[in-house]
């Protein structure tokens, strides 16, 4: 046997099992998880105004990035233009939102920040 390798016995593969399954019963299994009321904000984006939104606004886009550029690639998605955190009352209003392929969707805040006017731009001469 190599030296430097460590394998692990039945008995020791058996007592890590049971050591996992009781941090899963005992709701320790995701340590950065621990309130799981924390993940309630994400199924407000599950909900079916969500997903009309969405619809909505990829068919006022034609299910184009609307950058529409020779860098276009990856699947489309739609873009809140201004925050889904900061702008609730905006959330559902299909103006707020832009249709994006992969490489065109801002990657951080601070670069969505800088593209907001031009989003909007994007978005007021689609309505004509």
């Amino acid at each position: 046997m190599p030296t430097g390798v460590y394998v692990r016995t039945e008995e020791h593969k058996k007592i890590g099992r049971d050591a996992q399954f009781r941090r899963v019963l005992e709701g320790r299994h995701n340590w950065y998880f621990q309130d799981r009321s924390l993940l309630k904000k994400r199924h407000q984006r599950n909900d079916s105004a969500y997903y009309d939104w969405r619809k909505q606004v990829w068919l006022r886009d034609d299910f184009k990035c609307k950058i529409a550029n020779s860098d276009c690639t990856g699947k489309i998605e739609v873009h809140h233009i201004l925050s889904w955190r900061d702008y609730q009352e905006l959330r559902y209003s299909v103006n707020n939102g832009i249709t994006l392929c992969h490489a065109h969707h801002p990657k951080g805040g601070v670069e969505e920040k800088r593209l907001i006017p031009t989003f909007q731009e994007f978005v007021s001469v689609s309505k004509v």
